[in-house]
C-alpha cells in the first residue's frame, strides 16, 4: 500500500503535525474569545496561521493523491477548494498581515 512508503509517512506525519498546531492555536484563540480577552490582532494570527497551515497541508495531502486529487468526485478536491478560499473569506490573508503588522507598531 502506498502508506508503507518511507515518504508517504513522512508527509503523513508532517501533515499531523501541522494540523495539531493549528487544533491547539485555535483552541487558545477560542478560550480567549469565550473569557472576552481576544484582541483583533490574535484573533488575525489565528486565522492567519491556521488558513495558511492548512492551505500547505492539504497540497500535501492533495499531491499525495496524484491525479485523481483534482476529480471533482474525490473529497480531497472538494477540501481543497474549500481550504483555498479560507484564505479570502472572513477577511483575506493580506488584511490579517496589516492588522497585525498595525499591532507590532509597523
Amino acid at each position: 500500500p502506498v502508506a508503507s512508503f518511507q515518504n508517504t509517512k513522512f508527509v503523513l506525519a508532517e501533515c499531523s503535525a501541522e494540523v495539531e498546531a493549528i487544533q491547539q492555536f485555535v483552541d487558545h484563540a477560542l478560550t480567549l474569545h469565550n473569557s472576552g480577552e481576544l484582541s483583533v490582532p490574535d484573533a488575525a494570527r489565528a486565522k492567519l496561521f491556521a488558513t495558511d497551515t492548512a492551505g500547505r497541508v492539504i497540497d500535501k495531502c492533495l499531491q499525495l493523491h496524484g491525479g485523481y486529487g483534482y476529480i471533482t468526485e474525490f473529497p480531497i478536491a472538494r477540501l481543497y477548494a474549500d481550504t483555498r478560499v479560507s484564505r479570502i473569506y472572513g477577511g483575506t490573508n493580506e488584511v490579517m498581515k496589516t492588522i497585525i503588522a498595525k499591532d507590532l507598531g509597523l
